[in-house]
């Protein structure tokens, strides 16, 4: 028996498995599909999810994998040749710092996929099965048995748990007969993908997204590489536009007109139509089995929340699959995936639609497109659940999909502040990936006890005096925004979500989390 059965070999499973391969958690990936995604959608990775790549030691591969961070903009116009058109630079340089020490990029699922499943067959060798499909699954309260078709034949496999992230339409989520309520069929859409080189057209004004405003048109160019390979999305509310009886001809017509380039060469790859929907799972798990991504959670592609709701899904469950794996934490801990993930993607469905809808209302009036910031939603939510030790405080104010307030406050991801002059490594760098870390406002020792009676019980806990890190200058700001002074610490979680502040116990906080009961402490203190 094995003791995680990934199902799905998109992005959220991809990394699911890298990141059970870091914490030494052996794991199967099957996907049905014989390759990685073709179609390059989801191309947006949020500043969350370089941070957590970033922690797993993938963030410049990817990086250097995506577009430069100056193509971060939108454009809009009459067409994509439009002189009138107007530019919204988006980029690191052209906005306040974002308190991270990466940002968001471009990198398209077609280029992201592949890089992920390098990693993933590396760390699971003979584990990662591509073109393997899923035929029967039976479910035990300690255990999964599913059958799986590969190569002509058939074999059963055996794991402690399963993780269905087998994307939207989930055969998965269909056989636990899990409803996922919300809004369907929002628009119409129709994505073609095409070769053309329209680099030489906008190197002046290279973005993202090239919104076509055009009372008979909806539309925009998404740029896959703002060369030659792009994407045209066309939109439509209402009834049935017929978009999947356009012919190539009639398809081609549309991106030159959309361009303002009647004679410009084009060569149609591929077409998809599809209806935007923001749905959520009414449960993320059932008994041994797991939803995460897609098959969890659907949003529209406004805002960008799909895909990266779906990363912080693995990155949450990895730690506390990992933790019960390795007899640290009792399987009470893997009951709190549902209660911190699924907020988190209701937020995401419900702005994710409201965009769109906002989208269509301009189009309709013929307002230009409004931008919103999403910070708030992308760094600022928050985990409340039985991992998670609340101190009593409220949570910081402002709007909760656009602001970020920083903060130090149980169950919000770690503040990030640099640790030297030249800003290569941050506070969330120095976190243990693979267990608890107790950062320290001053001196240690006040929590020695604590600490060795946790490694005691087998609880993996690395501390870190924040004063022997941070420059005398900026150490005092840096515990004012944690909420701590020289005599307080932080307990932070292997996802980087602050677990504990003061106040309570820390072993008993600890053991709380972790489902442990106490033990008698040992006499002997082990240093860190």
């Amino acid at each position: 028996m094995i003791p995680v059965l990934v199902v799905g070999g998109g992005p959220v499973g991809l990394s699911l498995a890298i990141r059970l391969a870091q914490l030494r958690v052996p794991a199967m990936l099957v996907e049905r599909h014989p390759r990685t995604a073709a179609f390059p959608k989801g191309r947006a990775l949020s500043i969350r999810s370089m941070e957590i790549y970033r922690s797993w030691g993938l963030e410049a591969e990817i990086t250097a994998a995506g577009l430069p961070r100056d193509h971060l903009a939108f454009y809009t116009g009459r067409t994509l040749t439009d002189p009138q058109g107007t530019r919204i630079v988006t980029g690191p340089d052209s906005r306040p710092p974002v308190p991270s020490p990466t940002y968001t990029l471009l990198c398209s699922q077609d280029r992201l996929e592949p890089l992920l499943r390098n990693h993933a067959e590396q760390l699971n060798p003979g584990r990662v099965h591509f073109d393997t499909e899923l035929v029967d699954l039976s479910i035990d309260d300690d255990r999964t048995t599913a059958t799986l078709k590969r190569g002509g034949g058939h074999e059963k496999i055996h794991a402690r748990w399963l993780v269905a992230a087998d994307g939207a339409r989930s055969g998965i989520r269909q056989r636990l007969g899990i409803p996922m309520p919300g809004p369907t069929g929002v628009s119409h859409n129709l994505n073609i993908l095409f070769d053309a080189d329209l680099g030489p057209h906008v190197a002046d004004r290279p973005s993202a997204v090239y919104t076509i405003t055009r009372p008979s048109l909806h539309g925009a160019f998404l740029a896959v590489d703002n060369q030659r390979r792009w994407l045209f999305n066309l939109v439509a509310d209402g009834d049935d536009p017929g978009f999947a009886d356009l012919d190539d001809t009639a398809c081609t017509d549309l991106i030159r007109t959309a361009a303002g380039l009647p004679d410009l060469p084009i060569t149609l790859v591929d077409r998809q139509v599809w209806h935007a929907a923001a749905r959520v799972a009414d449960r993320f798990r059932a008994g041994p089995v797991f939803l995460a991504g897609d098959a969890a959670h659907v949003t529209t592609p406004y805002g960008g929340f799909g895909m990266n709701c779906g990363i912080a899904d693995a990155d949450n469950l990895a730690w506390k699959l990992a933790a019960v794996h390795h007899g640290w934490a009792s399987a009470a801990l893997l009951d709190t995936y549902d209660p911190e993930r699924r907020p988190v993607a209701q937020a995401s469905a419900i702005e994710s639609h409201r965009r769109l809808t906002d989208a269509i209302t301009a189009h309709r009036t013929g307002a230009p497109p409004r931008g919103r910031p999403s910070e708030g939603l992308v760094l600022g939510y928050h985990y409340a659940s039985a991992a998670v030790v609340p101190d009593g405080t409220p949570a910081p104010g402002g709007n909760p999909v656009a602001d970020f307030n920083p903060s130090g406050r149980p169950g919000h991801r770690l503040p990030h502040a640099w640790l030297d002059r030249n800003r290569t490594r941050s506070t969330l760098d120095i976190l243990d990936r693979a267990g608890f870390t107790l950062l320290t406002g001053g001196d240690p020792g006040a929590w020695h006890a604590a600490v060795t009676g946790a490694r005691a019980h087998g609880i993996p806990v690395v501390v870190r005096p924040l004063p022997d890190l941070l420059p005398p200058a900026n150490l005092a700001g840096y515990l004012g925004t944690c909420g701590i002074d020289h005599t307080g610490a932080l307990l932070v979680r292997p996802d980087g979500h602050v677990a504990w502040r003061g106040g309570a116990a820390l072993l008993d906080s600890i053991l709380s989390i972790t489902g442990t009961p106490r033990a008698a402490l040992p006499d002997q203190i082990v240093q860190d």
